[in-house]
């Protein structure tokens, strides 16, 4: 029976040769991997990376700075410089115009202004013709001075002035308006002030005349026996005199319209027979003076 079958028999593998085929496939391996880790190193990446080459150092005595271009300041010319000069004068000029300009302005509307009320001022005078008010002391109680002539009176004396005044108001559409604050009276003898008062403050309508009392009143005076000879000799001769000085500041009133307030002074010359209480008025006179304002008598 075996010799009528024919067939080929192979040798086995030996193990030399099982190794052989185990050690090609561990190096094909771990040839792909390290393909695959260092993908340079594969033979399909055909491109090669060379790190750039530092330029060669500069010679001896040379030196190259690299600053960025956004830290670069140039130096201008000397032109420049006298083009800065110019346009900065130029500049200050203006300024200067401008403001000789607005000055010049506020300067012309000032006397435009002015100009303005000093002519509606001429034309209200014009047309209202103001005249000043006209004042007299009608009487002037004294007392306080009874035996001032006297050698046994008492040093000290403590006078006191009653005057009678009159306001005539002579316009015919303007009032005048008494201010109270800021008036005063004095009443002297020559020279020696003797009583202080106060100008009563009221309103005096277009063509009025007003009357009124004035009070003022001195303290502790002591005066010469030169003054208290003079004083005594003419109450001898029943002629005493008197200086009143009035201060007083008056506004004008045209309707309901209003001036400033204007001072108005007046000085009156005012002799009595006596010095008493029922004293009478021998002699006066007065001189009124207004500033700011020019009134006709």
């Amino acid at each position: 029976m075996m010799h009528g079958q024919q067939g080929r028999v192979h040798p086995a593998a030996s193990s030399s040769d099982f190794s052989g085929e185990m050690n090609q496939s561990g190096e094909m391996n771990q040839s792909v991997s390290a393909y695959s880790s260092d993908p340079s190193s594969s033979p399909l990446y055909s491109f090669h990376f060379e790190k750039p080459v530092p330029p060669p150092p500069p010679p001896p005595g040379t030196y190259v700075v690299q600053v960025p271009k956004d830290k670069v300041f140039r130096v201008p010319p000397p032109e420049n410089a006298r083009l800065f000069e110019h346009y900065t004068r130029r500049a200050k000029r203006r300024r200067r115009c401008s403001c000789v300009r607005v000055c010049t302005g506020l300067l012309a509307a000032v006397v435009a202004v002015a100009v303005l009320l000093a002519a509606l001022a001429g034309v209200m005078y014009l047309v209202l013709r103001p005249r000043r008010p006209v004042y007299s002391v009608q009487g002037l109680a004294v007392s306080g001075l009874r035996g001032v002539g006297n050698a046994s009176a008492p040093g000290a004396f403590s006078p006191a002035f009653d005057a009678t005044v009159r306001a005539d108001n002579p316009n015919g559409k303007i009032g005048v308006r008494y201010e109270g604050d800021g008036s005063h009276i004095a009443v002297s003898y020559d020279g020696v002030l003797l009583a202080e008062g106060a100008w009563p403050a009221f309103y005096q309508e277009p063509r009025n005349v007003t009357v009124f009392v004035v009070k003022a009143k001195g303290s502790g005076l002591r005066f010469s026996q030169s003054v208290r000879g003079q004083m005594a000799a003419a109450e001898l001769l029943r002629s005493v005199p008197f200086d009143v000085d009035i201060e007083v500041p008056v506004r004008l009133q045209l309707g309901n319209v209003k001036t400033w307030a204007v001072p108005v002074r007046a000085r009156c010359t005012v002799a009595v027979d006596r010095l008493a209480a029922d004293a009478k008025v021998v002699s006066r006179s007065c001189n009124v003076k207004v500033r700011l304002l020019s009134w006709r008598n």
